[in-house]
């Protein structure tokens, strides 16, 4: 403990990541992604959840983590804040325990992804680094702590989908490693078989859970194997990087080759760390291609932190060269260094305005709308973020399921009809307002009592507040 309080420099960096994420989590307007967690784990029951969650193409482990917060009927700001924890964790661990230059550690720690998307955005990215943080540390302890790796890829392959790749291969070399190749510690074999066992079943299980669906996912819409066209990868290379580092052609480029010698580099000098580290890249990469749900900063940020976990391993070797490492530290200070400019804009734009206008519309609800009105949404998704600001009683309603609702889902979606301002005929006799959420203005000659700040960023959620009359 007090060799770790005497690192100035750690403590110094932690504190200003600390600060500064904080303060954005505090301005940040949650939207749809993020409220719609929130309302599955509020409004139904374990089983449910187990129902639900699968439509949405995820594992079930950010749920869990945010269950009892909602349950306990606590603001969704809870939900913030629980991210932030994950996030301010992993970078604790980064800082104290990684063998990064002091620059590697501020470029990390500061770049568009780390500081902003998963930091100041509450999604179930959020616990990714910290896990893959942990899994380095451990990876050369895996013969002595074979059930803290395994648990913790167990933990890892249940954040995400994307990250299912990088967790097999590590699964697979920890296999290899400890069980085939293993002729020393025989005592200790059937502690790997087990941990190896655990580690296969929770991915056996992943595959049966996410993927036994994936025709029913709202949020993914399953490609062919045949869209992997040359020119369907480039376009995802480029959008990938765009999303990363939102720049000019030379920092595109030169982030490109930066990355590529990266991986150079993890593979002549560990080739077992360089296939995991390949195969969460590959596996990300068909998820891109093949799964159409595009790649944003929070999701192309992940192929970095795998990235991350290979320099990790290899600058923790006592017999790399101080060349090597100074070469190494160059390469992260790029990679993550030339997105310094998104990262301040990101942080600088949610700063200043409305990231969505969910909790702007929410509290005009809260405070103007009678608490036995109806409010019916033209849009079930974009409402999320509003629903989750506003206590379970009050009630939303949408002609996509001809009901009352509060999570989007898809497969109770009756035949699509135009939205029409007119009062449903299952709510004659209430008291009803139209929450509209859509591009461009509301074409009614009702009357509007609220329009949300056009500053907003995130412009599909960009809210109307109209009076039934």
């Amino acid at each position: 403990m007090q060799a770790i309080l005497k690192n100035k420099f750690n403590i110094t960096v932690f504190v200003v990541f600390f600060v500064i994420g904080l303060i954005g989590v505090f301005h940040h307007e949650i939207w749809r992604d993020e409220g719609q967690v929130w309302l599955v784990v509020r409004d139904l029951n374990i089983f449910g959840i187990f129902d639900h969650v699968r439509v949405e193409g995820h594992p079930l482990l950010w749920y869990f983590f945010v269950l009892p917060l909602a349950k306990l009927n606590l603001p969704v700001f809870s939900m913030q804040l629980l991210s932030f924890c994950f996030m301010a964790a992993a970078a604790a661990i980064f800082l104290w325990f990684s063998p990064f230059s002091k620059l590697s550690k501020i470029c990390v720690l500061f770049s568009a992804g780390i500081l902003y998307s998963l930091t100041v955005i509450s999604r179930n990215y959020s616990i990714i680094p910290l896990f893959v943080f942990l899994t380095a540390v451990f990876y050369n302890k895996q013969r002595q702590r074979p059930y803290i790796y395994s648990f913790l890829n167990i933990l890892l392959a249940n954040t995400h989908v994307l990250m299912f790749g990088f967790c097999f291969a590590a699964a697979a070399v920890f296999g290899y490693e400890n069980i085939i190749k293993n002729k020393e510690n025989i005592k200790l074999k059937r502690d790997y078989i087990i941990s190896f066992a655990l580690m296969l079943l929770s991915l056996f299980s992943i595959v049966v859970y996410v993927f036994s669906s994936p025709l029913k996912n709202f949020s993914v819409n399953v490609q062919p194997l045949n869209i992997f066209s040359i020119e369907k990868i480039w376009d995802t290379g480029v959008w990938f990087l765009t999303n990363l580092y939102f720049s000019n052609k030379f920092v595109l480029v030169l982030a490109a080759v930066s990355i590529l010698c990266a991986l150079i580099v993890v593979f002549l000098e560990n080739k077992k760390v360089f296939f995991i580290t390949l195969a969460g890249f590959l596996s990300q990469l068909a998820i891109f291609v093949c799964g159409g749900c595009g790649v944003s900063n929070e999701k192309a940020v992940l192929s970095l932190i795998i990235l991350l976990f290979g320099f990790w391993i290899i600058l923790q070797d006592r017999e790399l060269s101080k060349v090597k490492k100074i070469f190494i530290n160059i390469l992260v200070i790029l990679i993550f260094g030339l997105s310094f400019n998104l990262s301040y804009m990101l942080y600088k734009n949610d700063y200043l305005y409305d990231y969505s206008g969910s909790k702007r519309v929410a509290e005009f609800i809260k405070n103007n709308i009678e608490k036995d009105a109806v409010l019916v949404s033209t849009n079930d998704l974009t409402a999320a973020g509003a629903i989750a600001y506003l206590p379970p009683e009050r009630k939303f309603y949408t002609y996509l399921y001809d009901n009352y609702y509060s999570y989007a889902y898809a497969q109770k979606y009756i035949a699509s009809k135009p939205f029409e301002f007119k009062k449903p005929e299952k709510l004659k006799g209430k008291k009803v307002y139209y929450l509209y959420s859509a591009l461009g203005f509301p074409q009614t000659d009702k009357k509007i009592i609220f329009i949300s700040d056009k500053n907003t960023l995130i412009v599909t959620e960009y809210f109307f507040v109209i009076k039934d009359e």
